[in-house]
């Protein structure tokens, strides 16, 4: 040891890196400079009491191997298509859902506007049960057709009253309009209400006059809004509800939750049950529905010269696709037209045309009704 201490001297100590071969882990061996077993000795400079020991190997220049630098693995091409792939399967998953979300809510916005105008216009409708009417004033081309007081009756509630009161296109109104201008030389025609008033100086101070392509959902603003039914001048929430000029002809109609307005037929006489199986809605029990009860006959059937006809006015939205599936019968008038000025035929399904009132399309499967409901009964 003491000879050892004297010849040898603190060598650095290279560092040589063994040949691998592919797959072998890095090795690392300490050799002597004149490659022969040695011992080897670490100087540790001297230290201060809490200096942790240095430790230091050095190797010689030219002397020290080195060891390859190990790279990451990045991600293949396919990894990054299944990666994108699911991604997307994911975003469509998501879109679907606030889609479904959003047309549910829109739904639910346009039956809870219709639940509230079916609401008016049934109040509306229960007035006329107990109105008195002067037969005096009845067509003798009338009473020709209708024999009886009670369908003379019946025949002046449901078009001097009800149709002039609620008319659902344009055609009634200049009707209306036209014979107030002979109100004072003709008592064929009962001109007596405000709101018919109102209805024909509308018509009178429009300019331009309205369209017919949006003519009941314009009508049924008018008289909701502005012809004060069942003191509905403002009716309250129904003035926070969407409204619209669709057609841009001057003349609101309240909108649906798709933004397209929502339609009213006050005669749907053709009006048929979903399904296809061409079974009329308003047939059988559900004509003793209205608040005009009458059976004349003893048939347990109400009879077609009540009133009110068991019908009550179908108020639709043409719904997602935005397409409406009712027919208007070309926006024939009610109650007075050149073929029948006194309106005899008014919503009665036993006169023609029977099957235009509001036959239903194929347009028809996704319209949102106040009648879904009871159809499903």
């Amino acid at each position: 040891m003491i000879a050892m201490h004297r010849a040898t001297r603190l060598r650095s100590m290279p560092i040589q890196a063994p040949r691998r071969k592919p797959g072998d882990r890095p090795t690392i061996r300490l050799q002597s400079p004149n490659r022969k077993p040695a011992a080897f000795f670490i100087k540790a400079p001297r230290r201060k009491p809490g200096d942790c020991p240095p430790f230091h190997l050095e190797a010689p220049p030219g002397k020290a191997g080195t060891a390859p630098l190990i790279r990451p693995r990045g991600f293949t091409l396919t990894e990054l298509l299944v990666a994108v792939s699911i991604v997307l399967v994911l975003m469509g998953l998501i879109a679907a859902a606030v889609a479904a979300a959003s047309t549910t809510r829109k739904a639910n916005a346009t039956r809870s506007i219709i639940a509230k105008l079916d609401a008016i216009l049934t109040t509306q409708l229960s007035s006329y049960a107990d109105r008195s009417v002067d037969l005096r004033s009845i067509p003798v081309e009338v009473s020709d057709v209708f024999k009886n007081k009670i369908a003379q009756r019946a025949w002046a509630i449901r078009r001097n009253m009800i149709s002039s009161d609620l008319p659902d296109r344009w055609s009634d109104v200049q009707f209306m309009h036209a014979q107030s201008q002979l109100l004072k030389k003709d008592r064929k025609w009962d001109f007596g209400s405000a709101s018919q008033r109102t209805y024909a100086t509308i018509w009178q101070t429009a300019s331009p006059k309205p369209s017919d392509v949006y003519a009941g959902a314009e009508c049924l603003f008018m008289i909701v809004m502005q012809g004060g039914i069942a003191d509905c001048i403002d009716c309250g929430s129904l003035t926070v509800s969407e409204i619209g000029d669709k057609d841009g002809d001057g003349f609101m109609e309240f909108l649906d939750g798709w933004g397209n307005p929502i339609g009213f037929i006050l005669w749907p006489a053709a009006l048929q049950l979903p399904g296809g199986s061409g079974r009329l809605f308003f047939d059988g029990a559900r004509r003793r529905q209205s608040p005009f009860g009458e059976d004349l006959n003893g048939d347990n059937v109400l009879d077609p010269l009540a009133p009110g006809l068991g019908m009550r006015p179908v108020i639709y939205s043409a719904g997602p696709d935005g397409e409406y599936g009712l027919d208007r019968n070309s926006e024939a008038a009610n109650v007075g037209s050149a073929a029948d000025v006194y309106g005899v035929a008014c919503g009665d399904w036993t006169k023609p045309p029977v099957d235009k009132s509001a036959a239903p399309d194929g347009f028809a499967t996704d319209n949102i009704t106040n009648f879904d409901d009871e159809a499903k009964k």
